[in-house]
């Protein structure tokens, strides 16, 4: 994107050097003082020397080699921007250029073709953009926090069972031994019994007495049972998994904050004569009867189609597409090069520098060579497009299930562009966000 020009601002200005009174209509020499604009003596009143050298602050008396003289760079009053080539104040703003504009650059040649607003309007997209940009830095955070309740609640659920479990089978143990104490205590206290009893009686159920005395295996529970061992193991587990969770979503997160989800238009002066944009520049559709649209060389004529704007050279960016498809039309999206061709008859593929994925409603395609049918489920009718500019990559998915419908691998050199084209009365797409 074009750097914005220069423009110097005056924000806390105490008083004039000269005058020392409040600044009115502020402006600065190079040398860094500043005057109210009355106060500074014209250039012909600070003397012109005959070596060339021109004086440029009277107060500092610092002069200046120059072959035309030079003003001193108009600031304007306090908090306003004022325009270093004609010292006018700003007042528009070019998108093509992303240039700060005064009445007299709004009237040059150089934007008379360009998109051209006010600041007040011109900034409402950003801001669009940064309140956009907030609200899913604040709904990622909030669906972090509610997985973390989530997995806290289930796990403090797991670990009050296990607790539970391991009470219970402890339970079982001690009430199984206390029976087994009051069986042997009961046997006992029988035999005391018999031993008081006379020798004759106690002859009589010796067999009995004997077969009653002898020891039993008394089978000791394990200290824990396997199925216990098992829950607590996979519970161990669950938790281990937790800081990888963590630091994929971490991941996730930041990834998905590079990706700039832009406020992204449709730019007029490349929009073929059959298709009408809508007056926000959000929408287009296809239209049989041929617009009486000025001849450009950005103009697509041999199809149907339309560049997003703004272009880009790098970094990642996302976004959306609204899809109706007419009967018997479709829509491409996707992206292109600059240098793409825009007139006469232009293929689709990525040695045309096109890279998208056409739809229609019983088919979709990628704009390879030759093109690749792709086999989908169903027909998406909600398109996004994913560019990392770096990676050479540009996915297409379906916006509504998130599932790819198809990648390209690309090198890509200069500026590259969103890509749209419709056909058929009916069609039309929509940029979303």
């Amino acid at each position: 994107m074009p750097s914005t020009p220069s423009l110097k601002v005056v924000h806390e200005l105490p008083a004039c050097t000269l005058c020392v009174g409040p600044l009115e209509d502020a402006v600065t020499a190079p040398c860094g003082h500043t005057f109210c604009r009355l106060c500074l003596p014209t250039l012909s009143q600070m003397g012109a020397q005959s070596s060339g050298k021109i004086l440029l602050c009277p107060l500092c008396q610092e002069e200046e080699q120059a072959e035309t003289p030079m003003a001193p760079v108009p600031l304007g009053p306090l908090g306003e921007t004022y325009c270093e080539e004609h010292g006018e104040k700003i007042y528009f703003f070019c998108e093509n250029d992303a240039e700060f504009l005064c009445v007299f650059c709004r009237e040059g040649p150089t934007h008379q073709a360009h998109t051209v607003g006010f600041l007040d309007e011109a900034i409402q997209p950003y801001r669009t953009q940064i309140e956009n940009k907030k609200h899913q830095v604040e709904a990622a955070f909030e669906r972090l926090q509610q997985e973390l309740e989530q997995q806290r609640c289930l796990l403090l659920a797991r670990l009050q069972e296990l607790e539970q479990q391991i009470w219970k089978e402890r339970d079982e143990y001690i009430t199984k031994v206390s029976e087994e104490v009051t069986r042997l205590g009961a046997q006992v206290k029988e035999l005391e019994e018999k031993c008081q009893q006379p020798a004759s009686e106690l002859l009589q159920d010796v067999r009995v007495n004997q077969s009653r005395c002898e020891m039993k295996t008394f089978v000791s529970p394990e200290a824990i049972s396997p199925d216990l061992v098992k829950k607590i193991r996979d519970f161990h587990r669950k938790i281990l998994t937790l800081p990888e969770m963590m630091r994929m979503f971490s991941e996730n997160l930041a990834h998905h904050l590079e990706i700039d989800s832009g406020v992204i238009t449709l730019d007029p002066q490349t929009a073929s004569r059959s298709l009408v944009l809508s007056e926000d520049r959000k929408s287009v559709r296809y239209t049989r009867q041929k617009k009486n649209l000025p001849d450009s060389p950005l103009r697509f004529d041999g199809l149907p189609a339309v560049l997003g704007f703004p272009g880009f050279s790098s970094g990642r960016h996302r976004w959306q597409v609204d899809l109706q498809l007419g009967d018997g039309g479709g829509c491409t999206v996707g992206v292109a090069g600059e240098g793409v061709r825009r007139k006469g008859e232009m293929g689709l593929s990525a040695e045309d520098g096109v890279w998208a994925v056409i739809i229609s409603h019983q088919q979709c395609w990628a704009s390879t060579s030759p093109g690749t049918d792709l086999p989908l489920s169903e027909i998406p009718r909600y398109v996004g497009v994913a560019l990392d500019y770096e990676a050479g990559q540009v996915t297409l998915l379906n916006a509504q299930t998130q599932e790819p419908i198809f990648t390209f691998a690309a090198s890509f050199s200069g500026k590259v562009f969103p890509f749209f084209a419709v056909w058929k009365k009916g069609s039309c797409l929509t940029l979303k966000g």
